[in-house]
């Protein structure tokens, strides 16, 4: 899994700058009009102190993948996913073998060479050593079919046919941890962007503050001291020390997301604010049973008892004879042998009944219970994963069901903040309230809107992880 430890200190330094803020508005008098942090003119990079530096100019403009693209890159790209590919591949190879391999027990046989004149008798050698010698030649072509073998050729079939399914279950089960290891990394970087936002906006106000209370004491406000400004300036310096915080994470958050779909250069996701999703739960029953039919672990889990049972089946079937049809074809010829010898040249084939029997019955004794404890083996593994996946599943559902709750509830603080700020400023513009009554509903909206994206975020991630562990992947969030 990615790792985006700064999710926490984020929140951390907004709820700092959102009080930041408050203590700016005790200071000073608010500005009258909309409720607008974009009121005024940017200051300038060397103002804001968010850097000195000039940015390199890009020559290249980045092409932006949306989470659908994304995803289907990672499907395809990721190294995972390669491996898996790679395992099934061998698995299906095996599958031919054991097709193939009961039918085609042939083998060829050849020798040749050359002989002495006469079949190369001792006499002939040793009177005339090395004359009258030619080649001579032999090939024999034995094979058998099988009739019964006592169910060895079924059983070892279905054997290789449930290791594909194991691999083919096990496909699916990285490709949907790579699904929401890519959600993830997303979403990570559409809420480190929205959280530098917020926190330009915050300087914004501190910088605009700021240089208000110097005025002010430049003409000698009896209403404000020295400590004031310091005050201030010492929370912008503690918010612009940990604002890069918010650049580190999306530079993870990014090294992530191009390593996941395999895109190194030009890449980038479209600069959008986190969005509410529209996705709605369902019943934790539903997921339960979507899990328990269409989860791999639980696929992969019954996959491997099937194939073990039909190991065991032919473990079993090894104990006892093959029954097969044999036949042979052979061809000689031998130049140098005598005339009214028999095997100067010839050629015949045969046809028969053969039985082949392995009368190694101790050790295939165990060899059978070495099947036996492996077929119990993965019992107990598809009991632990239906457990598992039960346990896995009522989780995700209570996290992302606690995530909705807390998204609809900070979704209406921020709209009640912002018709609070609307309220105190109709009343400071009427003139029956001061300025500094906008510090408190200001600060409670700052603290309701990074907490909405925060949830927003943690909502996305609870239903991913939902669809992941009960395989039912429409209930994801798909922007």
């Amino acid at each position: 899994m990615l790792a985006f430890g700064s999710v926490v200190r984020f929140r951390r330094l907004l709820l700092c700058a959102a009080a930041a803020v408050g203590l700016a508005f005790h200071a000073t008098p608010a500005m009258a009009g909309d409720f607008d942090l974009d009121d005024d003119a940017k200051p300038k990079q060397e103002e804001t102190g968010l850097g000195t530096w000039t940015p390199p100019v890009a020559t290249i403009k980045p092409r932006t993948y949306n989470l659908a693209e994304c995803l289907a890159l990672a499907e395809r790209n990721h190294p995972l996913v390669w491996a898996a590919k790679a395992r099934l591949s061998f698995v299906r190879a095996q599958l031919d073998e054991a097709r193939w391999t009961p039918f085609w027990q042939i083998f060829a046989n050849s020798t040749f060479g050359i002989l002495p004149p006469g079949g190369g008798s001792a006499t002939t050698q040793a009177s005339f050593p090395g004359a009258g010698w030619k080649p001579f030649i032999q090939y024999s072509l034995d094979g058998a079919v099988p009739l019964y073998t006592f169910g060895k050729i079924s059983t070892i079939k279905r054997a290789a046919e449930g290791q594909v399914r194991v691999n083919e279950w096990d496909m699916d089960k990285v490709r949907r941890d790579i699904r929401l290891d890519v959600r993830r990394a997303y979403w990570g970087l559409m809420l480190t962007r929205d959280a530098r936002y917020i926190i330009e906006e915050i300087i914004r106000y501190l910088d605009k503050n700021i240089s208000s209370i110097k005025k002010k004491l430049e003409k000698h406000d009896p209403g404000l001291e020295d400590v004031d400004r310091i005050r201030l300036e010492v929370l912008r310096d503690e918010t612009l020390a940990r604002s890069e915080e918010t650049t580190r994470g999306a530079t993870f958050a990014m090294a992530a997301l191009r390593f996941l779909t395999g895109i190194q250069t030009a890449f980038d996701i479209p600069d959008e604010p986190l969005k509410r999703t529209t996705r709605t739960l369902s019943p934790v029953v539903q997921y339960l049973s979507a899990a328990r039919l269409f989860r791999g672990d639980v696929n992969r889990a019954r996959a491997g008892v099937a194939a073990r049972q039909a190991w065991v089946e032919f473990q079993r079937a090894r104990m006892f004879p093959d029954l097969a049809i044999g036949y042979r074809f052979a061809y000689g010829e031998a130049s140098s042998a005598p005339i009214d010898a028999g095997d100067r040249n010839y050629f015949f084939f045969g046809v028969a009944f053969g039985l082949r029997w392995s009368l190694d019955l101790l050790p295939q004794s165990a060899r059978v219970a070495q099947a036996e404890a492996q077929l119990e083996e993965v019992r107990a593994l598809e009991r632990y994963a239906l457990g598992g996946v039960a346990v896995e599943v009522e989780n995700a559902y209570g996290t992302a069901l606690e995530a909705k709750n807390r998204e609809e509830n900070w979704a209406r603080a921020e709209h009640r903040t912002r018709q609070w700020i609307s309220t105190i400023q109709d009343a400071i513009d009427l003139g029956t309230k001061d300025e500094r009554a906008i510090m408190e509903p200001l600060r409670s909206f700052v603290n309701a809107r990074v907490q909405h994206i925060y949830a927003m975020y943690d909502l996305n991630i609870a239903l991913a992880d939902l669809a992941r562990v009960s395989a039912w992947e429409e209930i994801a969030p798909t922007d």
